[in-house]
This record gives C-alpha cells, sequence and structure tokens, in this order.
C-alpha cells in the first residue's frame, strides 16, 4: 500500500515543511523553555522528510508524477510478410529491451526530483549547522547559570545552618 501515491511533487514538498512545522510547534509547547531545541529539531525532520521523499521519488521511478513523456512501444515483427513467422520470437525480447529503456527514462526523470529534494535536505543540513552551534551555546549558559543558582542555594543553606548552630548553642541546646 503506497500511502504517497496522490500526492503531487509539490504536495510531498508542503508535506515535508508541514512535518517541520509541526515538529517545530509540538517541541515548542512540549518543553517550552528549550526553543533553540525546537528550532534543531524541527531542522532534522526537514532534513529526514526531505532524504525520505527524494529516497520515495528513486523507488519509484515509472510514475506519472515525475515528468517522463509518452513511453516506447515495440513494434511488432510479426507481421512482416514472408519470414513474419521467422521473426516471432523477437517479439518477446524487442519488448524486453523497449521495457528496459521505459525504465532507464523513467529513472533519468527521476532523478532530478529526486536531486530537487535531496538539494532541499542539504539545505537543511545547512541551516542546521548554526542552529545546533547556538543551541550548544544556549544549552551552556543554562548551565552555568543552574549551577550559579545552585552555588547560591548551597550558600545559603551552609548560612542557615551556621545561624541554626548559633542559636542552638544560645539556647544551651544539646550537641547529638
Amino acid at each position: 500500500m503506497d500511502i504517497l501515491a496522490g500526492i503531487s511533487i509539490s504536495g510531498l514538498q508542503t508535506l515535508i515543511w508541514s512535518l517541520a512545522l509541526g515538529t517545530a510547534l509540538l517541541l515548542r509547547f512540549w518543553y517550552p523553555r528549550t526553543l533553540h531545541w525546537a528550532a534543531l529539531g524541527a531542522a532534522g525532520v526537514f532534513v529526514a522528510a526531505s532524504i525520505g521523499a527524494g529516497i520515495y521519488v528513486l523507488a519509484h521511478p515509472i510514475d506519472l508524477r515525475w515528468p517522463a513523456g509518452a513511453p516506447l512501444s515495440a513494434p511488432s515483427l510479426a507481421g512482416t510478410p514472408l519470414v513474419g513467422d521467422y521473426l516471432k520470437p523477437l517479439d518477446s525480447l524487442m519488448a524486453n529491451v523497449v521495457g528496459g529503456v521505459n525504465d532507464l527514462r523513467g529513472f533519468q526523470q527521476a532523478v532530478p526530483v529526486a536531486l530537487d529534494f535531496f538539494t532541499m535536505a542539504g539545505w537543511g543540513c545547512l541551516a542546521a549547522v548554526p542552529l545546533g552551534i547556538f543551541a550548544l551555546w544556549a544549552s551552556c549558559l543554562e548551565q552555568r547559570r543552574r549551577r550559579l543558582e545552585f552555588a547560591r542555594y548551597e550558600s545559603a543553606i551552609e548560612e542557615l545552618q551556621q545561624q541554626l548552630r548559633d542559636v542552638q548553642r544560645f539556647v544551651n541546646y544539646p550537641d547529638r
């Protein structure tokens, strides 16, 4: 069952962009404080979907969605006067050769369409590099902020424990 059989080339491109946008929105609402990781995840889905669409096009070279022109047909040699009976075995051979040529023509027509999708994946990879660097930088800043906050909490706890020990000494609380 081919679920993408009814989708045109522009429909595949729209589906890729929709998947990337949907992933970005889903990640943004799921983890609202990590916009940079949502953008990087959307870029990854865009790249993966573009590569998948390119592979799909190459896996279905004989398809009416890729502009291929009219398929070739083999002439029948069986109708040739006088020697037609002797040329009947060549009919199936000619049909096989023409079928192979049609397959090659279909593949030749599908390659540019697939290369368009692979080019989209390349642009997505190119966009993912600065997004990844930004995501790492933002994560490092967040980690540093958390580490400083944790150090402040530790110092506050130490200060409170010291105050508690001072109060215990003041009221002559027994040590345990």
